[in-house]
């Protein structure tokens, strides 16, 4: 057995993009009333939900701009999912299985986390003038370095011998690489290690200073020089009031996550997990198979969630990367055993996340130890959120019914014409949108007035997350219509 007491892990996997959660008020069951662009039966669209579905992922090229007839055709588009969701919910069909249940599930528990890390950390967090004075200064700075990582041991003690020795830093790396030496910009608001962030933007430094070597996270040593930097002043209102904005929220994040360490300190204190290495290490070796093979096997229903490389799970249930397996006690949690069948069906809903993105095979064990750490520690944020009734609060509730129906949409999409392809749908689904936006006409509401104010933006983006088992921010645009008219339902007034 292994034994490993909970201590804070590494919270670079708790960054989040802030303003998926900013709208959250003291109530947070509460609907934001000023923000509801449109309601279809018992549905809302929210204008925060209306940019995000049109900017964070690809839209259809019909579509693409910035064109008011464009934002018209968004808008039918997210009312016709929440249609086509609505008419086949009526239908009575069962269409969400067991992977789809987990897929939604565990969307909606990292939600959840989300928040909890919202409430927790980033809105206690305190700004001082002291600190944004300094950042200020500090955000204009781009450093020029060079670096390098490499393993500990041998090749630690060499680095650590040949610094003693003033051996310069380019004859050190030539010495132990043959390609040229990498090189990199630093800049304050980039997500640095946090001592590389407070030797670089809290303490003098001079030109040429090594930094190093350093351990990361993942037990691998880095090793730096500064070659040089550059100040850029904020000359203008608008660039002043935007680093100004930048710094605070950077500011806000960056302490929110020490205070969200402690909080994980505190929910985390007197839990034990007992590895069974009898079982762990085969078990991984199985698993490392799998993980470095092709990418067609990878994309397999275990794989999916094992390795994330998926963002939905296939509609069959995830069966064990083998039946030797199943009944053999992988770890014990506060005593309580946890066979590979049981830690399998919890991962439907909670893919692993590897803590190191690029591994070889001997470190794979380890790599998929940690992942485990990682996931039983959301297991109780996510035990710790329920009990706060996060479950309950709008944004939650809101992003669990957005991939819901989208989901839904798209199954009754398949009932009306299952020929219909990604090119073509919104070509052989308008006739049918037509007629449900005839047939639902009394239960659509859009507040023109919000509608008028939002602005688009005609550039592509897909806005995916770091280090969490759903990096994907929204579903798929959904494309059921290229109709530009708003012909249909009542101006929904909220004076």
């Amino acid at each position: 057995m292994l034994d490993f007491n909970f201590s804070p892990l590494p919270l670079k996997r708790f960054f989040l993009f802030i303003f998926l959660i900013s709208a959250c008020t003291n109530d947070d069951a509460q609907q934001p009333i000023n923000d509801i662009l449109a309601k279809v039966g018992d549905r809302i669209i929210t204008s925060k939900d209306f940019l995000q579905r049109a900017e964070y992922t690809i839209r259809p090229i019909y579509c693409k701009g910035d064109l008011y007839q464009h934002k018209k055709i968004i808008l039918n588009n997210l009312i016709a999912e929440k249609l086509l969701a609505l008419e086949i919910e009526k239908s009575g069909l069962e269409t969400i299985n067991v992977g789809a249940a987990a897929f939604l599930k565990g969307r909606k528990e990292q939600s959840m986390r989300q928040l909890l890390y919202f409430k927790e950390g980033y809105s206690k967090s305190v700004i001082y003038d002291k600190e944004k004075t300094h950042y200020f200064k500090m955000a204009g700075r781009v450093y020029d370095i060079s670096h390098f990582s490499f393993p500990s041991g041998a090749f630690l003690d060499s680095i650590n011998s040949a610094l003693k020795a003033n051996i310069p830093f380019e004859d050190i790396y030539t010495s132990n690489f043959d390609d040229n030496i990498p090189t990199r910009s630093v800049k304050w608001q980039d997500p640095n290690h946090p001592i590389i962030d407070d030797i670089l933007f809290n303490q003098p430094v001079s030109k040429n200073q090594i930094i190093g070597p350093l351990m990361m996270d993942d037990g691998s040593y880095v090793i730096a020089k500064i070659n040089g930097w550059t100040d850029q002043m904020a000359m203008t209102d608008k660039a002043i009031q935007e680093r100004s904005t930048d710094v605070i929220n950077t500011l806000k994040e960056r302490k929110g996550i020490e205070l969200y360490k402690k909080f994980i300190a505190e929910v985390m204190k007197g839990q034990e997990i007992k590895f069974n290495l009898e079982v762990l290490v085969p078990y991984a070796d199985a698993i490392s198979e799998r993980y470095f093979r092709s990418k067609e096997e990878k994309e397999s229903a275990i794989s999916n969630a094992l390795f994330n490389s998926g963002e939905f799970l296939t509609l069959e249930d995830i069966k064990p990367v083998s039946d030797d397996f199943s009944n053999l006690p992988l770890f014990s949690l506060n005593g309580k055993e946890w066979k590979i069948r049981d830690f399998e069906k919890q991962i439907m809903s909670h893919p692993l996340v590897f803590r190191k993105k690029k591994m070889n095979a001997a470190e794979f064990s380890e790599q998929f130890r940690l992942a485990i750490i990682d996931f039983i520690q959301d297991k109780f944020l996510t035990e710790k959120a329920y009990s706060m009734s996060l479950d309950k609060s709008f944004e939650v509730t809101q992003s669990a019914s957005i991939w819901k129906d989208s989901f839904l949409a798209y199954q009754s999409s398949l009932l009306f014409d299952q020929s219909a392809t990604s090119d073509n749908r919104h070509i052989k689904m308008k006739p049918i949108i037509d007629k449900l936006q005839d047939e639902y006409d009394n239960s659509i509401f859009i507040n023109t007035d919000l509608f008028e104010k939002i602005k688009i933006s005609k550039v592509d983006m897909f806005v995916t997350q770091n280090n969490v088992p759903y990096p994907v921010v929204v579903p798929n645009f959904p494309s059921y219509t290229d109709d530009s008219y708003l012909n249909y339902g009542s101006k929904l007034d909220m004076d």
